[in-house]
């Protein structure tokens, strides 16, 4: 019979384990991964990562309204992705309010 306390320490290390295990952050294939060209630079999106042609940002969260979505990242960063369809969305930042029509690439 197993000892109920090493039992119990065990399970709460697994538990301790499982809390500092990192998030991976939005996996669905959303229909904006791909590479972009959003006429002031190249953006690339992946279903975890965000390029914006000179650093990497995870998404922490993605949250859709029809063919809008709007991405979450660390540091409170905001940008939303409008209308998106296979070939075209407007991309928006959520601090500036700046907008750019963006073309697929790939």
């Amino acid at each position: 019979m197993p000892n109920p306390l090493r039992l119990a320490v065990a399970l709460g290390g697994a538990a301790l384990l499982a809390g500092c295990a990192s998030d991976p952050g939005p996996a669905e294939p959303y229909p904006f991964v791909g590479t972009w060209d959003c006429e002031v630079e190249t953006f690339t999106f992946t279903e975890t990562t965000y390029n914006n042609g000179s650093q990497t940002l995870p998404i922490r969260n993605v949250s859709r309204d029809g063919r809008n979505y709007t991405l979450f990242f660390p540091g409170n960063y905001v940008i939303a992705l409008a209308a998106v369809t296979d070939t075209g969305m407007t991309w928006v930042s959520g601090k500036t309010g700046d907008q750019f029509t963006c073309r697929r690439l790939k």
